[in-house]
């Protein structure tokens, strides 16, 4: 199971980064779709999933407190989700770094931790 939730973890961190750094052009039908604040959703919805498969893994993988895994979860997400904003700014042609992103992957992050939290504690 552990090698599952691995997979599925570095699979979305990948298709997360692939898809933060890519021109939008080559999003296709993405960019024809009228919703408002895609890319705020977007962000949302990618790190709220990141930081879940996350912290399966890594409540499968070691013996450490729920919320201590949480924590670790959340803050890989900030971390990681500021270096792809950083390296959006450095690397890349047609994309450019912005403050609200972090923002919106921090909240989805944030409200993953809530969500764990509240289904741990409903399952006691």
């Amino acid at each position: 199971m552990r090698k599952f939730f691995l997979a599925a973890a570095i699979g979305w961190t990948v298709f997360v980064t692939v898809l933060c750094l890519v021109r939008m052009e080559s999003l296709g039908p993405v960019n024809e779709w009228e919703i408002p604040y895609k890319d705020k959703w977007g962000h949302l919805v990618f790190y709220f999933v990141f930081t879940v498969l996350w912290f399966i893994y890594f409540r499968y993988r070691t013996k450490v407190p729920g919320k201590s895994i949480r924590m670790y979860a959340l803050l890989a997400a900030f971390i990681y989700g500021s270096l792809v904003e950083i390296s959006q700014y450095l690397f890349t042609d047609g994309r450019s770094a912005d403050v609200a992103d972090v923002l919106f992957n921090t909240l989805g992050s944030a409200i993953a931790i809530g969500v764990i939290w509240l289904v741990r504690k409903i399952r006691k």
